[in-house]
């Protein structure tokens, strides 16, 4: 097990101890397997995964566990538009913002100290404190604009 998962399991089962839940072995690989995933992952694609090594996993236990984790931090929800919403881990020492193509679907993750630092200029001259941001910019990919 990864560093990254070992942490976010003590996260985990601390957190469900805490509030009263249980710390099962499904929701364990669930987060485990989340966890050893790249990018932006849905629930329909995280249930495929699960069910080749726990047939017999329910897809309603995959969405309400992701639900959970992203309740408690340790899952990212990114959600655009009408779509399928799509998980990413969650890192605070890894914050990124979105590109977003509106034809083709495609993510971008982009970090940017300038416009973090533009961020926290703005909040400043309005007296605001940042606590969590998400910028999600739409326009067309290089991809989709090269297909004419």
């Amino acid at each position: 097990m990864s560093t990254s998962a070992n942490k976010f399991n003590k996260i985990l089962f601390t957190i469900l101890k805490r509030n009263g839940l249980k710390y099962t072995k499904q929701r364990e690989q669930i987060l485990n397997t989340f966890l050893s995933l790249k990018g932006h992952t849905s629930v329909d694609t995280l249930y495929e995964i699960l069910r080749k090594t726990n047939p017999s996993i329910g897809y309603a236990t995959v969405h309400r566990s992701l639900k959970l984790f992203n309740k408690i931090g340790i899952v990212e929800m990114v959600k655009v538009g009408n779509q399928k919403a799509l998980y990413e881990h969650k890192d605070k020492n890894r914050h990124h913002d979105h590109l977003v193509c509106v034809k083709c679907g495609n993510f971008t993750e982009i970090t940017s100290d300038e416009l973090e630092n533009l961020q926290k200029r703005i909040a400043s001259r309005n007296n605001f404190q940042i606590i969590d941001h998400k910028l999600i910019v739409y326009g067309i990919c290089r991809k989709c604009k090269n297909k004419r």
